[in-house]
């Protein structure tokens, strides 16, 4: 009956016509949460309403208390959302400090403008203005300051692109609501320093106070000029900066202590004369310093109750010790934990991720409601309505036996989706950071899958068993090292076993099975990073290496292997480039695709006409094996002094000539095709993925693609998308009108 039915649907399909596929409508679907959430402001309007900003994800909105959650990334360049402010008499007019510089929004978050003028050009491989705070005048609206930053509060993980910014220690002013800005030059805030927050003294709005890695920083003139406070501050960075509302001599700061100190002097310091003078009120705080371990104590957020200013919050960072919320009722002078996670009498509720810290990367409290106070961290949104008596989390619902539905606040990168071919409701999706998750109703709700493996937090790649769907692979490890190892569940993903015996200790990126092998020993490949492909005839459970003549002068960064699906001897495998620094030199080694027509025991280079720098994707429609399609993403080649175009490759003989598809994409440069996947009852339908490195002013990921024709025409199928960002896309082989896509920010999308 079910082949019936599924010849009864495709014949359904063929009556329709291709402009049937020619509109996708984009939902995302999974667990919810799971991403580094890097800003949280809740406005003054009758909804209460919260802005919450990611480090990869954009900005999302509620205006139901976090019950439900919008995507509002329209009109963004860049999704690393730092600082989000809003005009108190307005609160629709928005203003994002982002890596890219500032955007403003006037209708709410439903499309942002970039705000550059006054700000450098922009940079092609750079933050040329990254903003880390942006604050507007209290008195009066039109007038806004931004601080120039780039790291996330308390980690020097991107000191690189520091060191590119030239403009450190800069504050910007607009006089006309973000219209424009200018650069207030020659502050004397040091010319190095990265500014972390400002704040306004609300009486005389002329006094603006900065929080930055050089210390603390004063202006009496609207920001014209600026001295550096720090009589009895240590000399550690000063990260966020508070004005009492109600005091205004009053101003509290807060210090990092880097892990390798012998004395830990960081924590809440106050001042009761406008900064000239400061001492520590640190009574109840934790002060643990890392030496070994990593885990200093610092507190790197800091909100205060603008109704009651003698309370305040301020966040422990790290996972350990005693991390969360701390809350004072005296101005500092006494401090109580509020957020207990780990003990046993847990106030908080952890949602799905009951295994990751709940250390504060960011923090916010209702301007009206003063007990509502909500924080974030590298996993979970929390809320508090008490002041802190208890916690609950906002960015999921639990829906039923071990499953967990989110409601649109996803903050993943996704980077493989596979639908299980004989139940379109069975769909495995795998992540960065929070590793393999399963979906049993076609999306709408998920579990992590993880009983039995090592490394857990990542997922590259998974394969269903075609002929025996209980049978799953997948290829698990760390991002930051490379490292990792083969997996296999023989019950659907509730457990797993590793499958090392002759594997390096190393990513996989990609994993293959030849579906005419047998069932009880199949023959399965994987490219294993950086070590080249290892082939099984056994099912995983022994492997060897098949790398003799594969890559170019060492390269084997194989990204994608590809079976031929009429011919299981053929084989196709992409390369990612190499860039090897030598000095202030820089060399490129390239990627490329090879073929074996030997089941891996040989391999030759077939992309020397047309190269294809490096090949992220392969694949082949099952009607026509000489048709290949490859997603190249574009680079620069330093050894050469080339540009090499990224896009979709077509071959149309088996590989040996081939041809740069690339119409209806836009701009050639900078175009980085990450996946393609094509209809299987169609396959002159197609979709590509594009993605970018976050890592300069403006994105060069431009969403989703779709061609008709068979590559010749493409077109944008980005309704309903945040990000532009994507990495993998998945067609459910009994439903082709659905198509997965994993985004990096978003999560997943479900498509149809």
């Amino acid at each position: 009956m079910k082949v019936l039915r599924l010849l009864l649907y495709f014949s359904f399909l063929s009556m329709f016509s291709i402009n049937a596929y020619t509109q996708i409508s984009w939902k995302p679907a999974g667990p919810g949460g799971g991403g580094w959430i890097s800003s949280i402001t809740v406005t003054n309007d009758h909804l209460h309403t919260i802005y919450v900003g990611c480090d990869v994800g954009g900005v999302y909105k509620s205006t139901d208390n976090g019950k439900s959650w919008e995507i509002k990334d329209d009109g963004l360049n860049i999704y690393f959302v730092q600082d989000i402010a809003y005009n108190p008499d307005n609160p629709d007019i928005l203003y994002l400090a982002t890596r890219g510089g500032i955007y403003k929004s006037v209708n709410g978050g439903d499309f942002w403008t970039p705000k550059r003028s006054g700000f450098p050009e922009i940079a092609e491989y750079a933050f040329s203005a990254p903003v880390n705070d942006i604050v507007v005048d209290p008195k009066n609206h039109n007038i806004l300051y931004a601080g120039v930053g780039v790291h996330k509060k308390g980690y020097d993980f991107d000191s690189y692109h520091w060191d590119s910014v030239e403009i450190k220690g800069s504050v910007y002013k607009s006089t006309d609501s973000g219209e424009s800005w200018r650069l207030i030059r020659n502050t004397g805030i040091s010319r190095k320093a990265m500014i972390y927050s400002l704040d306004i003294d609300p009486e005389n709005t002329d006094i603006i106070y900065a929080a930055t890695d050089k210390g603390v920083y004063k202006s009496t003139d609207g920001g014209e000029s600026w001295k550096r406070k720090k009589s009895g501050l240590p000399n550690l960075k000063a990260m966020e900066i508070i004005v009492n509302p109600v005091n205004t001599e009053t101003v509290y700061v807060t210090l990092w202590t880097d892990p390798g100190s012998w004395i830990w002097r960081g924590g809440v310091y106050k001042s009761t004369n406008g900064g000239d003078s400061w001492k520590p009120v640190n009574n109840g705080l934790p002060k643990t310093i890392g030496k070994e371990s990593g885990f200093t104590c610092n507190y790197t957020t800091l909100v205060i109750d603008r109704n009651n200013p003698e309370v305040l919050y301020a966040g422990n960072m790290p996972w350990t010790p005693d991390p969360g919320v701390y809350k004072t009722t005296d101005g500092g002078s006494s401090w109580n934990w509020v957020s207990r996670a780990d003990t046993e009498d847990s106030n908080m509720d952890l949602g799905w991720i009951p295994d990751t810290g709940v250390s504060p990367m960011s923090m916010g409290i209702d301007p009206v409601n003063s007990s509502r106070v909500l924080f974030g961290t590298s996993m979970h949104l929390f809320e508090t309505e008490n002041g802190g008596k208890d916690w609950k989390q906002l960015y999921t619902k639990p829906y039923s036996n071990g499953y967990w539905r989110g409601e649109g606040f996803e903050t993943t990168c996704a980077d493989a989706v596979a639908v299980d071919p004989s139940d379109s409701n069975r769909v495995y999706a795998g992540y960065w950071d929070i590793g393999l998750l399963k979906s049993i109703d076609g999306g709408i709700s998920f579990k992590k899958m993880e009983n039995g493996m090592k490394y857990k937090d990542n997922t590259f790649d998974i394969i269903v068993d075609p002929d025996r769907p209980n049978i799953v692979y997948a290829s698990c490890g760390w991002w930051e090292e490379n490292s990792g190892e083969v997996y296999k569940s023989t019950d659907y993903g509730e457990t797993w076993t590793a499958l090392n015996n002759g594997l390096p200790d190393a990513q996989v990126w990609s994993l293959a099975l030849d579906k005419n092998s047998p069932a009880e020993s199949r023959i399965l490949y994987a490219a294993s990073y950086n070590n080249g492909i290892y082939k099984s005839v056994d099912g995983g459970k022994h492997w060897f290496a098949v790398n003799k003549g594969l890559g170019i002068d060492n390269n084997l960064l194989v990204r994608k292997i590809y079976i031929d699906p009429g011919n299981s001897n053929i084989l196709y495998a992409g390369f990612e480039a190499k860039t090897i620094e030598d000095g202030r030199n820089s060399k490129t080694v390239q990627g490329g695709l090879f073929k074996s027509v030997d089941a891996g025991a040989s391999w030759h280079r077939i992309d020397t006409e047309l190269p294809q720098i490096t090949v992220w994707d392969i694949v082949i429609p099952e009607d026509d094996s000489r048709m290949i399609y490859t997603a190249v993403i574009g680079g620069y080649d330093h050894t050469l002094e080339i540009y090499f175009y990224g896009g979709v490759y077509r071959s149309r003989d088996g590989g040996g000539s081939w041809e740069l598809l690339n119409k209806g994409f836009g701009e050639a440069y900078n175009l980085k095709v990450s996946s393609v996947e094509i209809s299987p009852v169609n396959s002159s339908i197609i979709y590509a993925a594009t993605t970018d490195e976050p890592y300069h002013d403006v994105s060069g990921g431009r969403g989703i693609f779709m061609s008709t024709d068979s590559g010749e025409n493409w077109k944008p199928v980005n309704d309903g998308l945040g990000v532009l960002y994507f990495n993998a896309l998945a067609v459910d082989p009994s439903d082709p009108s659905v198509i997965y896509a994993g985004s990096s920010g978003n999560g997943i999308y479900k498509g149809q």
